[in-house]
């Protein structure tokens, strides 16, 4: 409401700026979209890949839902939540919850604190557990489909940005 009543005083067409804000993208690593060619498959990549926290991870997997599934699977690469302190474990465990009341097909994680999510999530829901980077590449090609939506989602000191950008990059 303040933004509002700003550009109000501001006298700024209104219209204008809602047309702007439609054609607003999301930056690289922060939910930005990709058709992907990998795996001999054509899919969608949502990038999540720079930055972790509860908040962040849970808005991420919301905005996924609003995804309406037609003939396509949501698959996830869910990596550690970094710089939490003591909490770090209770928080990812409550995000199993989350992930338990989404259309996720599979969820795959990286690192030793989203163990702790894997742990609670429905075992229809769990992918594989990676233990490197590379194991992504082996998990997702027997399963990725044409037409289905990848979402890579982690802190960036686990690697994920990184492999995000070669994925879109086609190395």
């Amino acid at each position: 409401m303040s933004s509002i009543a700003v550009l109000k005083a501001l006298g700024l067409n209104f219209a204008k700026i809602i047309k702007k804000f439609k054609k607003f993208e999301s930056p690289e690593g922060r939910g930005k979209k990709y058709q992907i060619s990998r795996y001999k498959k054509k899919f969608k990549l949502i990038d999540e890949s720079y930055n972790a926290n509860p908040l962040s991870v849970k808005n991420a997997i919301n905005k996924l839902k609003l995804i309406k599934k037609k003939k396509f699977k949501k698959y996830l690469v869910l990596g550690d939540m970094l710089e939490l302190g003591l909490k770090s474990k209770s928080y990812h465990v409550g995000l199993s919850k989350v992930i338990n009341n989404s259309d996720i097909d599979k969820v795959f994680i990286k690192g030793k604190k989203t163990i702790f999510t894997y742990k609670h999530l429905n075992k229809e829901k769990r992918g594989n557990i990676l233990q490197n980077i590379e194991d992504i590449d082996l998990s997702l090609g027997k399963i990725i489909s044409n037409n289905d939506i990848l979402m890579i989602k982690g802190s960036n000191a686990t690697g994920l940005n990184d492999f995000s950008k070669k994925m879109i990059k086609g190395i």
